[in-house]
C-alpha cells in the first residue's frame, strides 16, 4: 500500500491507543510505526530492480519479524516517555501497527513475504490497488479533522474511531467486488470458450471499480478489463505469446527470480540478445494501446554485458504516458466507455 494511507492509519491507531495518555504525540508515533516495515526501501532502493524485487516486503514485513521488532522499539519509547505509559501499551501500539502494515499490503498484488524465514512465499489477495483515492483520501480527512481537536474531546475520539471503521467496512466492500467481478470475467471466459490454467484478478489503480483479470495457458496470456459501471459491453480479451522456453533456458538467475515474482502470470518476447520479460499482474499502463511495449510501460530487460548478466527495468518516460492522459483513460474506462 502507498506510504500515504499507512501513515494516516497509523496516526488514527496510535491515537486510539495512547492518545488520552500522551496526546498528538500518539498519532506521530503510530504513525511512525506503521510506516516502519517500508523503511526496507533504504537498502532496497528503488533504482536497483533486482534489489527490489528481493529485499521489498521481505524481511520487515514478516509477521514473525515484526513481532521481534516490537519488543526493542516499546521498550524505546518507554523509556523516552521516561515510563510514564507502561511498557505493555507500547509494545501493543508498535504490533498492531506492524502487522496491520502487513495484512495491508497483502490485500495488494504486489507479493508479501509474511511468513519468513520459515517460507519465501509471496501472498497477496489482490483485493485492493496499491493506490487508492476512494480509500485513502475519507480517511486523511477524518483523521486531520480529528487532531484538530483536543485529547479526551468527544469529537475527536468518534473521527478518528469512524476512520478505523471506514477501513474495514470499504477493505470489506473490496471483497465483495471482486467475487462479482471473478464472476462476471470467468462467464465472459465460458462465453467466449477460452481455455485457461491459471486465473487472477486485481483493481486498477486509484480506485475499486475498474479490474482487470489476467488468465494464461501454456503457450497465450490473455488480459481483460471490466468496470462495475460497465452494462453489457462484452469483455475484450488481449493475447500474448509467453514464449515460456526462452525464459526456461535463459542462464541468468535474474530468470527464475522473475518468474518467482511474477506468480506464474509473464510472458517474454527477445529482441535481438535483450530477453524482455513483462509481468502483467501490475495492469497495463496505456489503456489505449494494445502492442506489448506500448501498453505494458513497465518490464524488465535481461542481457549479457562484457560477459555478465545484467537486469534492468524499462520504466516509461513523461513522453510515452502523461499523467492527465492516463488519468482520462482511467476514467473513460471506470465508466465503461
Amino acid at each position: 500500500m502507498d506510504s500515504l494511507t499507512h501513515i494516516v492509519l497509523g496516526a488514527a491507531i496510535g491515537d486510539r491507543i495512547l492518545g488520552k495518555k500522551i496526546g498528538r504525540k500518539a498519532a506521530w508515533i503510530g504513525a511512525l510505526a506503521k510506516t516502519f516495515p517500508d523503511f526496507d526501501l533504504l537498502y532496497s532502493g528503488l533504482n536497483d530492480p533486482r534489489k527490489y524485487v528481493l529485499y521489498h516486503r521481505s524481511y520487515t514485513h514478516s509477521f514473525f519479524i515484526e513481532l521481534l521488532t516490537a519488543f526493542p522499539m516499546a521498550w524505546i519509547f518507554y523509556r523516552l516517555f521516561k515510563r510514564k505509559v507502561a511498557y505493555g501499551q507500547w509494545f501493543l501500539l508498535w504490533i498492531v501497527c506492524l502487522w496491520c502494515h502487513s495484512l495491508l499490503d497483502i490485500c495488494t498484488n504486489y507479493g508479501t513475504r509474511i511468513f519468513l524465514p520459515f517460507s519465501k512465499k509471496l501472498v497477496s489477495l489482490n483485493n485492493i490497488a496499491i493506490a487508492d483515492l476512494i480509500f485513502t483520501v475519507p480517511i486523511l480527512i477524518l483523521v486531520v479533522a480529528a487532531l484538530f481537536y483536543k485529547n479526551e474531546s468527544i469529537a475527536r475520539i468518534r473521527l478518528m474511531r469512524i476512520s478505523l471503521i471506514y477501513t474495514v467496512c470499504y477493505l470489506g466492500m473490496t471483497f465483495v467486488n471482486k467475487s462479482i467481478v471473478n464472476r462476471r470475467f470467468q462467464d465472459s471466459l465460458k462465453q467466449q470458450q477460452i481455455v485457461y490454467q491459471d486465473f487472477m484478478s486485481n483493481p486498477s489503480i486509484l480506485n475499486n471499480i475498474m479490474w482487470y483479470a489476467v488468465v494464461n495457458s501454456d503457450s497465450i496470456l490473455k488480459i481483460g478489463e471490466y468496470s462495475l459501471l460497465q452494462k453489457d459491453k462484452p469483455i475484450e480479451w488481449r493475447s500474448y505469446p509467453i514464449n515460456k522456453a526462452l525464459l526456461d533456458q535463459c542462464e541468468s538467475d535474474d530468470a527464475r527470480m522473475l518468474t518467482w515474482f511474477s506468480q506464474g502470470f509473464t510472458f517474454t518476447s527477445l529482441n535481438h540478445d535483450t530477453l524482455e520479460v513483462f509481468i502483467p499482474k501490475f495492469g497495463r499502463g496505456d489503456l489505449d494501446k494494445t502492442e506489448a511495449k506500448e501498453t505494458f510501460l513497465f518490464y524488465y530487460k535481461i542481457f549479457k554485458k562484457e560477459g555478465r548478466w545484467m537486469m534492468d527495468a524499462q520504466q516509461p518516460s513523461g513522453k510515452e504516458m502523461k499523467l492527465k492522459e492516463g488519468f482520462m483513460q482511467l476514467i473513460r474506462k471506470i465508466r465503461g466507455i
